[in-house]
């Protein structure tokens, strides 16, 4: 599976424990959580059985710690955590790495950026990002993966609030590179229908535009 640089594996149920900690007291955020589930692909009626294997599985692998009863979680999951319940933003990319597909959902917060890449078997590698870092960075850090070498490639993002739902209002951006290596791009900006011929440094400045924000802005 494809991963991220610095990503951790978490299993579905690891998971599962972060999105039920970030649903805060009462289910205060019950709403944005279960639109971060429906786009992870995640059942919406998961059991306690299911949150207690991850918390299980946290507490093996030393993600998190038992104290006096009391589950304590470490960094990677105390960050991740934050990013969920702050989330404003949802944004997803897709391409193919290495001849696979491979899709990463960057969720924005006002306290931090977690990214998750689902894989297979349930797994999906989940990385914590610098809050003060615009959404355009780790977007071209993925661009930068799918169209390594030479030959065709393909990328397709979308971003939108969190509180739009799955079909809210998005911005949305496409990049391909034909055999011969030549460059082409689309956004919802700027004449979504249809792409127009480009330079590499061209699709890096509109991502640069069109997703330049940081985290908390």
């Amino acid at each position: 599976m494809p991963r991220m640089a610095a990503s951790t594996l978490l299993t579905f149920a690891e998971l599962e424990f972060l999105l039920r900690s970030a649903s805060g007291a009462k289910g205060a955020n019950a709403a944005p959580i279960a639109v971060i589930r429906g786009r992870l692909q995640l059942r919406p009626d998961v059991g306690d059985d299911v949150v207690a294997a991850g918390v299980a599985s946290l507490l093996a692998r030393e993600l998190c710690t038992e104290r006096a009863g009391d589950v304590v979680p470490g960094q990677l999951v105390t960050a991740a955590v934050a990013a969920l319940a702050t989330a404003h933003t949802l944004a997803e990319a897709a391409g193919w790495i290495g001849g696979r597909p491979v899709v990463v959902h960057l969720i924005g917060g006002r306290a931090a950026r977690m990214a998750a890449s689902p894989g297979s078997f349930g797994l999906f590698g989940v990385e914590v990002m610098n809050p003060a870092e615009p959404l355009a960075r780790p977007l071209e850090r993925f661009v930068d993966q799918c169209t390594a070498g030479d030959g065709e490639a393909a990328v397709v993002i979308r971003s939108a609030p969190v509180d739009g739902g799955p079909t809210g209002p998005e911005t949305g951006l496409a990049v391909g590179r034909t055999a011969g290596g030549e460059w082409v791009l689309s956004d919802t900006a700027d004449r979504p229908d249809r792409g127009r011929p480009a330079t590499r440094a061209e699709v890096m400045a509109r991502l640069d535009a069109l997703f330049g924000t940081a985290v908390g802005a």
